[in-house]
């Protein structure tokens, strides 16, 4: 088991991630593949959101993402006291949001090696939200790690987007959703075909 498995249809994805949670440890021959700010891009459906904290899990598990310590299991439960996790049920994220999480950005870690901060739909930053973030993120403390989810590079700032590597997602292929529903959920083959068109 490993936190990569729920991430279907992204080999290249999890390949560029994995070398970054492998160039993050100290000591690593590759360093350059790791960066603190991210952004994973993709339609609707490709995995935006469990790409982001299967990469924050890697980074927070000793193990590099075994899927099963406690580590790992905090970071599914969005409990880990080393993980912000930023959804927002709202049309825009609010200034306050973003100023609170720069605030937590200076913050060490406790229990691991970085502090990641996971932001699902940064698409709905409006120029004021994104100017707040743009410092902690451009010049970010050693020891934190972004993660920002949106649709497409497009929908994020020239400012923010020059500013952090960039892991496009695609639409999973049917095939491989429907394994992920029979293999991790037990569900029937013939349904889990269907649920995946």
């Amino acid at each position: 088991m490993s936190v990569w498995d729920e991430v279907a249809s992204q080999p290249h994805a999890v390949e560029t991630l994995q070398r970054a949670v492998s160039g993050s440890r100290p000591g690593s021959v590759d360093a350059q593949a790791f960066t603190n700010s991210w952004l994973i891009t993709g339609p609707a459906g490709s995995g935006r959101s469990t790409c982001a904290y299967a990469f924050a899990a890697a980074l927070l598990c000793p193990q590099g993402g075994c899927g099963e310590c406690q580590s790992c299991v905090q970071v599914r439960a969005r409990s880990h006291p080393d993980l912000d996790a930023v959804v927002t049920d709202t049309v825009i994220l609010s200034i306050d949001t973003a100023r609170e999480l720069v605030g937590r950005a200076s913050r060490s870690p406790t229990h691991a090696n970085y502090r990641v901060i996971v932001v699902e739909d940064a698409d709905r930053m409006i120029e004021r939200t994104s100017n707040a973030l743009l410092k902690a993120i451009e010049e970010p403390v050693d020891s934190t790690v972004w993660v920002l989810c949106a649709p497409s590079v497009a929908d994020l700032l020239p400012t923010i987007r020059s500013r952090v590597r960039v892991v496009p997602l695609g639409t999973p292929k049917v095939e491989d959703v429907a394994e992920l529903l029979v293999r991790r959920h037990n569900v029937d083959r013939a349904v889990a075909l269907r649920a995946a068109r």
